[in-house]
């Protein structure tokens, strides 16, 4: 599976997405639904998913919040024991890298309101078990396979249809091989098929 970007970036995506969320949810007493529809339609979470340098180590949490909020959050970021606030914005960071889902797809299929419930349970074991909980609840499928059961093809069907193999669909579906290495007139070919972009295939 192909990742949002360089892992690198990812601690940084983690703790930072921690602070603002502790940072709207505690400190400013948001509920936390609205906080992330607030996030996930901003340009804070496009940079975010794309590891924006500008943001990942350029601004501060209190910084992204103001422009999140369009206004001057109260407080300002201070260390302080990691809240359920903070757990959910490092694993929604840790998935949304992960599954290279923008953030918007992630919380419409598991609100951070029933994210949160998890925290008592997950929030002392490993990180995967975490993406595990997520992939579970969002039922997360590759994209070929979403907009080809969108569109009503079998695999074979789609094979006929779209002139690609049924076993490279397979492979794709499957994550054995990573579509964005496929040639460009296959890929062409079954977003053509499929009445979608290219880009919504590799995404």
């Amino acid at each position: 599976m192909i990742h949002a970007y360089d892992e690198i970036y990812l601690p940084y995506a983690m703790k930072n997405l921690g602070e603002l969320f502790q940072m709207a949810v505690i400190d400013n007493e948001m509920d936390i639904d609205e906080f992330a529809e607030k996030f996930v339609s901003s340009e804070m979470a496009g940079a975010y998913e794309t590891a924006s340098p500008q943001y990942m180590m350029g601004k501060s949490a209190y910084e992204q919040l103001e422009i999140i909020l369009q206004e001057k959050p109260y407080g300002r970021w201070r260390p302080y024991a990691a809240s359920s606030a903070y757990w959910v914005g490092l694993v929604l960071a840790y998935a949304q890298w992960y599954l290279n889902r923008t953030f918007k797809y992630i919380t419409d299929r598991l609100p951070c309101s029933k994210l949160i419930l998890y925290y008592s349970h997950y929030h002392n074991m490993p990180i995967s078990r975490s993406l595990a909980l997520i992939k579970e609840k969002i039922s997360y499928q590759h994209p070929l396979k979403e907009h080809r059961e969108k569109s009503g093809f079998t695999q074979e069907e789609l094979a006929k249809c779209s002139g690609v193999p049924v076993s490279s669909i397979r492979a794709y579906e499957q994550g054995v091989v990573d579509i964005s290495t496929a040639q460009a007139d296959t890929v062409y070919k079954l977003a053509k098929t499929l009445y979608c972009s290219i880009e919504d295939l590799i995404c």
